[in-house]
């Protein structure tokens, strides 16, 4: 394989969800280090150490997990993620972070679509949930958009550095 290539694993209107590259880490560091990107994670800002970690770990193949880069025109401007929570029940959750300069775009509600298409199918999930904080509005328009029902308020669900925080809960059905 020529070392420019990269496995794309789905595709939709112009994004594409792809395996990561050691190559990716500036686009990476560039995201995981912008407070805007991170003020809603629990996560960052990142230290080149964190970023190399987390590009090496999202590259290693995994039947329980897809943590994908989201690009445009072969250019990585986030990251997503679908795992698998509760192998039994076939429960899964999603995420995504995406580079500020690409909001506002529909990016993330097609990387939304393509990690429920991969949830539901390569990882053979029933249920997949998202959080986000209830003051991120754009996340939960992108989990409306992309037909997430809003379960509830989860109280005190995060702790991030020292303070908690409330998460909105939503989920998809595989029926829905």
């Amino acid at each position: 394989m020529n070392p420019t290539d990269r496995e794309v694993i789905i595709t939709r209107e112009g994004v594409s969800l792809g395996r990561y590259r050691a190559s990716d880490f500036a686009a990476v560091h560039e995201y995981a280090t912008d407070p805007m990107v991170y003020r809603y994670a629990e996560w960052g800002p990142n230290s080149v150490e964190q970023t190399r970690q987390y590009l090496s770990e999202a590259s290693m193949q995994n039947s329980e997990a897809l943590t994908l880069a989201v690009l445009v025109e072969n250019q990585v401007i986030g990251g997503a993620a679908v795992w698998t929570t509760n192998a039994d029940h076939r429960c899964g959750e999603l995420g995504y972070s995406l580079n500020q300069k690409f909001w506002g775009r529909g990016y993330a509600t097609l990387a939304t679509r393509m990690l429920l298409d991969l949830g539901f199918s390569y990882l053979n999930l029933h249920r997949i949930t998202a959080t986000c904080a209830p003051e991120n509005s754009a996340s939960r328009r992108v989990l409306e958009k992309t037909g997430f029902s809003y379960e509830g308020l989860m109280r005190e669900h995060k702790l991030i550095g020292d303070r908690r925080r409330d998460s909105l809960l939503f989920s998809r059905l595989v029926t829905d």
